[in-house]
């Protein structure tokens, strides 16, 4: 029986509001919880997830009052991790991560990324994402690719590697 678009809809912001909580319960004191993202939204027909990341001046580059970039890493990471674990039923490495930074991302507010599956796959998951802030969201802070690897293709090369 097929899965009708209003129950994808809840398992999809059942499961990515699972991921959050883990992420600040569970995994609390690593960097993982730090940056613990706070589901915003999502929407199952489009392939969307929405966000949020609670910033702290700790986390600036050497200025004091833009987000360090590696860190602005981290946020696409997670969010677009979160969205593609979704979509393959379980965890899903990073195979690449692409950014490209537009505007300083400041750390006096809350971060917003923006995730969208463009592509889903038995060997990979392609996703894209935007940063912005909630009182600026046609302004976009940065952007990003990333491919992550299939849960069934990791069964596949666990399988092959024992």
């Amino acid at each position: 029986m097929s899965e009708t678009i209003e129950e994808r809809q809840a398992r999809m912001e059942a499961v990515l509001r699972a991921g959050a909580k883990h992420v600040r319960e569970d995994l609390a004191g690593t960097i993982n919880s730090w940056l613990a993202p706070v589901f915003e939204s999502c929407d199952a027909e489009s392939g969307a997830y929405t966000c949020s990341f609670a910033m702290r001046k700790e986390y600036a580059n050497p200025s004091g009052v833009v987000l360090h970039g590696g860190l602005t890493a981290v946020l696409f990471d997670s969010a677009m991790g979160h969205l593609s674990r979704f979509y393959a039923g379980g965890m899903t490495p990073t195979i690449s991560l692409n950014l490209s930074y537009l505007r300083p991302v400041p750390v006096d507010r809350p971060i917003f990324i923006r995730s969208h599956m463009d592509k889903p796959g038995s060997l990979a998951n392609y996703l894209s994402a935007v940063a912005y802030t909630a009182d600026a969201p046609d302004k976009i802070l940065a952007t990003a690719t990333g491919v992550y690897l299939s849960q069934n293709r990791q069964q596949k090369t666990a399988a092959s590697l024992s």
